[in-house]
């Protein structure tokens, strides 16, 4: 079966809910809220409707196989040393279990890429979990390389 790859839509926004949802596995020290899906609905709106940001969607036939979530944005230092810029953030991607290992992250990732370059981008960024080699691999194929690391240490 073939897989499409589309523009976000409205209609898409509880599917992608539930998904990011239930793919949301906090570290030990962090739990979900007890309003985590009216807060999730509330946050996934406002960035639909948010110019700057942009959605894909990866179809086979009725079925959601994944989704890719980012944003373009003029990015100033703090503290305002360094020049603004803009770049693009990708804030999430999933590829439901069913679709994993046939490219769709890849496919995603690279047209979100493309949209940001042809909005004269500098650069794209993105966060991925450290100890999961699965998406490591998928952004070091995509071009990505760690810049800085974010560590914690758990009490």
């Amino acid at each position: 079966m073939k897989i499409n790859i589309r523009d976000w839509t409205r209609d898409d926004l509880a599917e992608i809910q539930r998904a990011w949802l239930d793919c949301s596995i906090p570290r030990p020290d962090m739990q979900l809220r007890t309003n985590s899906a009216a807060a999730m609905k509330h946050w996934l709106t406002e960035r639909f409707e948010e110019p700057q940001n942009i959605g894909f969607v990866a179809r086979q036939e009725d079925v959601m196989a994944g989704f890719l979530i980012g944003r373009i944005d003029d990015w100033e230092s703090v503290p305002p040393i360094i020049n603004p810029r803009r770049i693009g953030i990708i804030d999430a991607v999933y590829v439901d279990e069913r679709f994993r290992r046939q490219g769709i992250g890849t496919r995603l990732i690279d047209r979100a890429v493309q949209v940001m370059k042809d909005a004269n981008v500098v650069a794209v960024e993105t966060i991925y979990e450290a100890w999961d080699e699965a998406p490591a691999r998928i952004w070091r194929r995509a071009g990505f390389a760690p810049w800085m690391i974010h560590a914690c240490r758990m009490l």
